[in-house]
């Protein structure tokens, strides 16, 4: 029973920007957004955000959105029409307080559809005010924001009620550790997307990311585990 959280994934100007595309990209669009630990928020040092951006939005244009039961179709519907128009009012609400649509896909006018969508959030403290940082719209939404270096990317990754999982992108193994110390979510992937988990080691989130005991690997033995402690004196 895990809740989810504006998952994000940062990429710092050393990263591998092909690789970090590509798992943003699954991340953030697989299964149309509808994971807990989907890429919801995307945090970019400035100096490769125009790259990245690029690159990241050429690859959507390939990118078919359509019948799931197709296998040339890379991306479905969400899962009722219900849950498409929640997710539109949400983009509305994000617009409508300042953010700007840098990226609109295709997809079937039909109900429950979704094209992948990228939000460029306002400049400034705003951004991370604006409903596109703060609401988990479970729908293939990535909201964008830029900042100068890793230690802003990092106090901005931190600025969040919920800690499920992130994903770092980074080169360098020192700067790794350090979000591996500072950063506080359940998981971290360091140079693959934010979304996926093995069943041998723990899942679960911190901070308002899920309900307390972690799930799978040995955290699961130590969930199903009543014990009692007993006093006796002989």
């Amino acid at each position: 029973a895990e809740m989810g959280g504006k998952n994000a994934s940062v990429v710092l100007a050393d990263a591998d920007l092909e690789l970090a595309v590509e798992q943003v990209l699954f991340g953030a669009f697989r299964s149309t957004g509808q994971k807990c630990t989907a890429t919801s928020r995307l945090i970019l040092d400035a100096d490769i955000a125009e790259d990245f951006l690029g690159r990241l939005t050429a690859r959507l244009d390939d990118w078919v959105t359509g019948d799931p039961l197709d296998a040339a179709v890379h991306m479905g519907p969400l899962v009722d029409a219900r849950a498409r128009d929640a997710a539109q009012q949400g983009l509305e609400r994000a617009l409508a307080q300042g953010a700007s649509i840098r990226y609109r896909g295709a997809a079937p006018q039909e109900a429950g559809f979704m094209p992948p969508i990228i939000l460029q959030l306002p400049e400034g403290p705003q951004g991370r005010e604006n409903a596109g940082w703060r609401e988990e719209f479970f729908a293939p939404i990535l909201s964008v924001i830029q900042v100068a270096g890793a230690e802003q990317a990092f106090a901005a990754a931190q600025d969040s009620e919920f800690g499920l999982s992130l994903a770092l992108f980074t080169t360098n193994l020192a700067t790794a550790i350090r979000a591996q110390q500072q950063l506080d979510v359940g998981i971290l992937h360091v140079n693959s997307e934010s979304a996926g988990a093995d069943p041998h080691v723990p899942f679960g989130g911190a901070k308002a990311s899920g309900y307390g005991p972690k799930e799978q690997g040995a955290a699961a033995r130590e969930f199903y585990t009543h014990t009692t402690t007993t006093y006796l004196r002989g």
